[in-house]
C-alpha cells in the first residue's frame, strides 16, 4: 500500500511545480509576427493558447486583428526560455528576473516581427 503524503510534502511538491517562470512567444504562422510574453508560472502559459482556441477568444488585445483575420489556428505557442526560481528569491525578485529575461528576448526579434 502506498504511503500517504503529508501536507508539507504536498505543498513542497506544488511549490516546486509552480516556481518555473519564463518567456514565451505566441507566433502567427501566417505573418511571422510574434507576441513575446513573460510569466512566473510557465506551466499556465502552455494552456493559454489552447483555452483561447477552445473558447474562440483572443489571447491578447495586440493580436486581436490578426486573430480575426487569420483565425486562431494560425497561432502557436513557443516556450523560448525557462527560469527556475531560487529558494531565496521573493515573488517580486523572481518577477523582475523573468521580466528582464523577457526584455532580452524581445530584443532578439526585429521590431517589425513583434506585436
Amino acid at each position: 500500500m502506498a504511503e500517504k503524503r503529508s501536507k508539507k510534502e504536498l505543498l513542497r511538491a506544488f511549490k516546486a511545480e509552480r516556481e518555473v517562470g519564463g518567456v514565451y512567444a505566441i507566433k502567427n504562422r501566417e505573418t511571422g509576427r510574434a507576441l513575446i510574453q513573460t510569466t512566473t508560472t510557465i506551466s499556465k502559459a502552455k494552456g493559454i493558447l489552447s483555452f483561447a482556441k477552445l473558447t474562440g477568444s483572443c489571447v491578447h488585445p495586440l493580436i486581436a486583428d490578426d486573430w480575426k483575420a487569420y483565425g486562431p489556428d494560425a497561432f502557436e505557442l513557443e516556450i523560448l526560455e525557462t527560469l527556475d526560481r531560487k529558494d531565496e528569491e521573493s515573488d517580486a525578485e523572481f518577477a523582475e528576473e523573468v521580466r528582464a529575461l523577457g526584455e532580452l528576448w524581445s530584443e532578439r526579434f526585429p521590431a517589425e516581427t513583434r506585436y
